[in-house]
């Protein structure tokens, strides 16, 4: 059987859904960023318009500042674009840091799994395990392999999170649906739907050819480019920590003589996506699959 294709997202950043988890103060804070980052680039205007005029001073003995003003003009004009992706990226860096810092004190701390279930529906819950695979990207294999299965410096992913150009800057999320599992061994479902990814890179995609092969392999859309050779990738037994709504939802891995069984799972709550953040803890990849 074909298995499941993996989740897409292209998010660009002036639209990111993560400003839905900000407050008025955080939104504002964010704000300021990027009027920081503008000052800056207007700072630097002005300190080369008054370099060129003290040059040309010093030089030519000309005391007029209609050329400097014409070439810093020129220059500020030709560098606005790539200056409002900065400022985009920069305002993007500071929502996520925000995020990272408040979001898992509003939810509910769920430390044994198996009593997510007493939780009521839409309950906005943290959880901190291990992430396993239940289906690995299937594009095609990037950075070595030959098992079908999406490799980034020699792993497979769960997920992988690259940032992206397309018009605006932005960052493509792909992913599968994968299990939390705690200490005690219970496991959650962790519905990838609409989410985001918070680490920071973990993989510098420095061989050429590899990078070439993997992001030939994600299938970007029509007009979107790779922006960088950072990415980071969602492996399977990397400890996270979960972000999410409490959901009821089927599941059609597990069966039953009444039908598909419903189990509690933790999503994404319009406007609100799931989170996912990497947090400082061993590893614990799951032992081979005989079917992987």
């Amino acid at each position: 059987m074909e298995q499941p294709r993996p989740l897409h997202r292209l998010t660009p950043l002036r639209d990111d859904p993560l400003g839905a988890w900000l407050s008025p103060s955080q939104r504002l804070r964010v704000t300021m960023t990027g009027w920081g980052g503008w000052m800056m680039f207007s700072l630097l205007q002005t300190l080369a318009w008054w370099l060129m005029v003290f040059l040309l001073a010093d030089l030519l003995s000309v005391y007029d500042g209609r050329l400097p003003t014409v070439v810093v003009a020129t220059a500020a004009l030709a560098l606005a674009w790539p200056m409002r992706r900065v400022v985009m990226r920069m305002r993007s860096r500071k929502m996520a840091d925000l995020v990272r810092q408040s979001a898992p004190a509003q939810a509910t701390a769920i430390d044994d799994f198996a009593l997510l279930d007493d939780e009521p529906d839409g309950q906005l819950v943290s959880l901190v395990g291990w992430a396993q695979m239940r289906e690995r990207l299937t594009q095609t294999t990037a950075g070595g392999g030959g098992d079908g299965g999406l490799k980034v410096a020699g792993e497979a992913c769960i997920g992988l999170a690259i940032a992206c150009h397309q018009r605006y800057p932005g960052v493509l999320e792909t992913s599968h649906d994968f299990h939390l599992v705690d200490e005690a061994g219970n496991s959650v479902l962790v519905q990838m739907a609409d989410a985001r990814m918070l680490g920071a890179s973990n993989v510098n995609l420095t061989n050429a050819n590899a990078r070439r092969m993997l992001i030939e392999s994600l299938n970007l859309p029509v007009g979107a480019v790779a922006t960088g050779w950072d990415a980071y990738g969602l492996r399977d037994g990397d400890p996270v920590m979960i972000v999410g709504f409490k959901q009821q939802a089927m599941d059609p891995t597990q069966h039953s003589l009444r039908g598909t069984p419903v189990r509690a799972v933790v999503a994404s709550i319009a406007p609100r996506p799931l989170l996912v953040f990497p947090i400082a803890a061993e590893r614990r990849p799951s032992p081979p699959s005989l079917f992987g």
